[in-house]
């Protein structure tokens, strides 16, 4: 089978399209036939050598895999061959045939397409858990708003009856996520973009940030936060900390928190696909995906590293 595999960390000079054995499932796998292989930032910044584990080389790269159940292992039970399904797993999703635990393996719904599904089932998961506590009423910022977990975010958020601030990179991508409910759009490009996102508060701030990006603007969202604000932080696609000042917190009763969908309890992971699935069913969330085929995981790289980008981005192979 043909997979993308990293040979060395840093550019995308080391990713290559190589031959290499269809995986055998251990006992508690499922071997999925891959139709739509998620990318998420989170791959850029393994291929970088600086996500939260260092895998050995050679290997391959994806951490999601849209498609049908192949084979299944000898403990598995209640998947069966041929099912639409998305598989989670830690590495392989970028091949024509990819393992999944079968805990990590979802049932695709009749009428989604496996594009989507790697959009609602991995990104909207975590649109969900990032806003549980948003209450009607209160002011959110979102940052990236038109990505794949950020345009999720906007439509759910409004949902909620929040009043909608949201960054991005490009006037395109402001236009797309205003289209999606985002009251207030600001260029997180410019250098005001912190008093521009105050003026919109009326120098109250947001009573909650979802922050993703890391660096100098992790350290500016918290000037955007409100008393008794709170800011969730899910990411860092700059791939740079930040600090955070305890008696600052203290002062303003603010809370910084951690988010990792991969800690939530199966019982949520559960309540969590059932609402977005209810809102999915009702017709309430716009999906955007963007596809390149299998073989041009690097000009997706590319196009991902250069903000070119909006929705969720997948890798294509198995075509029928």
């Amino acid at each position: 089978m043909k997979a993308i595999r990293l040979n060395e960390f840093g550019g995308t000079e080391h990713l290559s399209v190589d031959d290499i054995e269809i995986p055998a499932p251990a006992p508690d796998e499922v071997l999925i036939k891959t139709v739509a292989s998620g990318i998420n930032f989170a791959d850029i910044m393994l291929r970088q050598g600086k996500y939260l584990f260092t895998p050995e080389l050679p290997f391959t790269l994806g951490f999601e895999a849209a498609g049908t159940v192949e084979s299944v292992g000898s403990d598995v039970s209640g998947i069966e061959v041929g099912q639409r399904v998305l598989g989670m797993m830690r590495g392989g999703g970028y091949a024509e045939f990819a393992a999944a635990p079968a805990s990590q393996v979802f049932p695709i719904p009749d009428g989604m397409d496996f594009g989507e599904a790697t959009a609602l089932l991995v990104q909207g998961l975590t649109a969900v858990g990032l806003l549980r506590d948003l209450q009607p009423g209160q002011t959110i910022l979102i940052h990236a708003a038109a990505g794949g977990v950020g345009s999720l975010l906007v439509q759910l958020a409004k949902q909620k009856g929040a009043r909608v601030l949201g960054t991005a990179s490009s006037p395109e991508k402001l236009e797309m996520a205003a289209g999606l409910g985002m009251d207030v759009g600001i260029n997180y490009t410019e250098s005001d973009w912190a008093e521009k996102v105050l003026e919109a508060t009326e120098g109250r701030g947001a009573d909650m940030i979802i922050e993703m990006v890391g660096g100098e603007m992790g350290s500016k969202s918290m000037e955007c936060l409100a008393v008794k604000g709170r800011m969730i932080v899910y990411g860092a696609v700059t791939g740079e900390d930040f600090k955070i000042s305890a008696l600052g917190l203290l002062g303003k009763m603010q809370k910084v928190e951690g988010y990792n969908l991969n800690l939530e309890t199966p019982a949520n992971m559960a309540a969590f696909t059932g609402e977005l699935m209810t809102a999915y069913g009702a017709g309430n969330l716009e999906i955007s995906v963007v596809e390149f085929p299998l073989e041009k995981a690097v000009e997706a790289h590319q196009a991902i590293e250069g903000r070119r980008t909006t929705g969720k981005v997948v890798l294509t192979s198995n075509p029928d």
